[in-house]
């Protein structure tokens, strides 16, 4: 376990599982308190938060519904007091790296597909944003690191119209929140991820698995830990000269 990160309080949204799940062990590995949410899922949670435990880190669960503004506010309000308030309402690292994906040709999607999409990629994140940099400014340090998609760089597949729409939007936010708060010592980034071996993605031996392997230059799905990593080095104090910048790690899938 390293240091780099030793007494920095850091929120991880969608955290559970998958890449939530990765990033904050990879936070806490690297010394930080972690923040880990959930919205439906508090056993997972427990068992994330355990297992930094288990591992010598700090964390603790907190559930909200980021898909709508009253779980938005929920999580605010609940910074203030996590670790029985030690940090007194201080917010170092925010990862929002919650959010959703529905599959289907744009003009069959439902009328509620942009509500579904816009609410959990882009107006939660923004919220969240929001707050942060405010407690991020009264310290002169902070680190804003969105989970975006390689779709916020391309649409190299059909059947996913308005999650790229998001993911660019979230994209384009990162870049412009960058610009007013750099001289606040804030860096806002995104990480950008491609197809990556979880539960959600589409599994080995299935059509969709093989097509998006063989558009990879690597010739395989990327891991959870290698986009914590990423993550990791964007939080990190090394990184303070890197802002509005988008890294993707997808293995060269579209390049």
């Amino acid at each position: 376990m390293t240091q780099a990160l030793k007494g920095k309080l850091a929120l991880v949204t969608g955290a559970s599982r998958g890449i939530g799940a990765a990033i904050a062990a990879r936070l806490a590995r690297d010394g930080a308190s972690v923040i880990v949410h959930y919205a439906s899922s508090p056993e997972r949670a427990t068992n994330v938060v355990q297992a930094i435990r288990d591992a010598g880190g700090e964390a603790e669960a907190v559930g909200a519904n980021l898909s709508n503004p009253e779980g938005v506010a929920a999580l605010i309000g609940s910074l203030n007091g996590v670790f029985g308030g030690k940090f007194e309402g201080r917010l170092d690292i925010l990862v929002n790296n919650a959010g959703t994906v529905e599959y289907g040709l744009f003009i069959e999607s439902s009328d509620t597909s942009y509500d579904t999409h816009f609410n959990l990629n882009v107006r939660a994140p923004i919220e969240l944003a929001k707050d942060a940099a405010k407690r991020m400014i009264k310290t002169g340090w902070g680190r804003i690191i969105n989970v975006g998609s390689a779709f916020g760089e391309a649409a190299p597949l059909p059947g996913v119209t308005l999650y790229i729409a998001s993911k660019f939007a979230l994209r384009g936010f990162t870049r412009g929140l960058s610009r007013e708060l750099g001289k606040h010592g804030v860096t806002v980034n995104a990480v950008q991820p491609g197809p990556i071996d979880t539960e959600l993605a589409p599994q080995p031996g299935t059509e969709a698995h093989a097509t998006m392997t063989k558009l990879a230059s690597v010739g395989r799905f990327g891991k959870t830990e290698e986009i914590a990593a990423a993550v990791a080095y964007l939080a990190s104090p090394e990184a303070g000269y890197t802002t509005g910048e988008s890294l993707t790690v997808d293995g060269g899938w579209i390049a």
